[in-house]
């Protein structure tokens, strides 16, 4: 019996290799499904809520769609056995969406991607594996609950259902724990103080600053040119930020990033560098660095030379370019870290910052093209030495990843969309994970 990690397993689509899911076991965090879900029947529809929920009410995870999974004789656990792609036209996401949207309360958000299966189909008509990534919601807005239930008739009738992924199968929130919650949510309302209006939240200021002079100071990166990301939150953790040096929390997740390369452009500590800093955590290596604060605050840094920004690019005597996967895939691994590891485990509204330092001057960074298109194209030269920039988070890494380059590529008088890892208003992990 196989094992992926959630990278390899897209990996493995990506490179056109499905054949390596054969013999896979489902697990807390992926589920094989053999077909589209069949929106046309109620049962359809509540298959689809019923598979997203649990992933959303446990640790988050994948439905990978056009696989056959199979209970073995020898054997506990259901194992992908066959694969079994469609054509695209068979599964409408957008359907999909609305009919989470109409019968999930709250509302969970997905993701999704599609995999050509380059062994399968005839020359009229290509078949794709659809992977569903769903976010486990925060544990303060849990749970999730489907709000019909399914009759013996396979007919949508009143009542609501609470699934909760538990190891490789899906299970029901028992009705006394239900019970058990409603009454507490009852007591909790009663015994309430008055609330009070929340506040616009903390002045961070000159503390954003503040925090990146130290890291420069730390790293020796007073006289390099470096980008760094930052998130905080409008309110700072009550206290100590929850479970900041546990290591099934954010200690354990920097420790064992889930990166979407092993020997990619990332954040990975694979030295053991980690360590404890003025009460948070910081990760520094030469080249590249993370600090989270107990209040909330993170910063992440990267130099902007051939170490790694510029990392295997042309040069001129005048100018240095960017790579522009490199900045992709960094960008896309900080929000990885902060909208999931961090960005959860504080409620309320959250920014991020994206902050250029010594980017003009005698020698200024340039941006425009990839690869070896980046030895034809056009180059343009950052417009300002300085440049800081921020927005609301959206929580999404994708979605924040694409944010953020539309900024930094403003800062060179360029739209994000000439970046080819942008997919809309998206930096999609296949797209890095895959190398397209």
């Amino acid at each position: 019996m196989a094992s992926l990690s959630r990278s390899a397993l897209i990996e493995a689509l990506s490179a056109g290799r499905p054949e390596d899911l054969l013999g896979v076991a489902e697990t807390s965090w992926v589920d094989f499904k053999r077909a589209p879900y069949a929106l046309t029947t109620e049962k359809g529809k509540f298959e689809l809520c019923k598979d997203v929920t649990a992933f959303a009410n446990a640790q988050g995870g994948l439905l990978v769609l056009g696989v056959i999974a199979e209970k073995k004789p020898d054997q506990a656990l259901e194992v992908a056995t066959e694969l079994r792609p469609f054509p695209q036209a068979q599964a409408d996401v957008v359907q999909y969406v609305d009919t989470l949207n109409e019968y999930l309360r709250p509302r969970v958000a997905i993701s999704h991607h599609w995999f050509h299966d380059p062994a399968r189909g005839s020359a009229d008509t290509d078949k794709y594996y659809l992977v569903i990534e769903v976010e486990p919601v925060p544990e303060l807005t849990r749970y999730v609950v489907v709000r019909k239930m399914l009759s013996d008739k396979d007919r949508f009738v009143d009542g609501l259902a609470v699934p909760v992924r538990h190891g490789d199968r899906t299970v029901y929130l028992p009705s006394e724990d239900v019970y058990q919650l409603i009454n507490e949510g009852v007591r909790a309302r009663d015994a309430a103080p008055v609330v009070v209006p929340e506040s616009p939240g903390r002045d961070w200021g000159e503390d954003l600053d503040r925090a990146l002079d130290t890291l420069e100071q730390h790293q020796d990166w007073d006289e390099k040119p470096v980008l760094f990301w930052q998130s905080f939150p409008a309110q700072p953790a009550a206290g100590i930020l929850p479970d900041l040096h546990s290591s099934g929390g954010i200690k354990g997740g920097l420790r064992n990033q889930d990166v979407l390369r092993p020997d990619g452009f990332n954040f990975q500590d694979s030295t053991g560098r980690l360590k404890t800093f003025d009460g948070g955590l910081y990760l520094g290596r030469t080249r590249c660095t993370v600090w989270v604060r107990p209040d909330g605050l993170v910063t992440a840094g990267a130099v902007a030379t051939s170490e790694m920004l510029c990392w295997a690019v042309s040069e001129s005597s005048w100018l240095q370019r960017l790579n522009v996967h490199v900045l992709t895939e960094m960008t896309l691994e900080y929000f990885r870290l902060a909208d999931k590891l961090v960005v959860p485990r504080v409620p309320g509204r959250w920014q991020h910052r994206i902050v250029a330092r010594r980017f003009a001057g005698d020698r200024p960074r340039g941006l425009g093209g990839r690869g070896f298109e980046a030895l034809f194209s056009e180059i343009s030269p950052a417009s300002a030495d300085s440049w800081a920039q921020s927005w609301p988070a959206n929580g999404d890494p994708e979605r924040d990843a694409y944010e953020a380059l539309v900024r930094i590529y403003t800062l060179f008088g360029l739209d994000v969309s000439s970046n080819p890892d942008v997919d809309g208003n998206r930096v999609p992990e296949a797209r890095i994970v895959g190398g397209t």
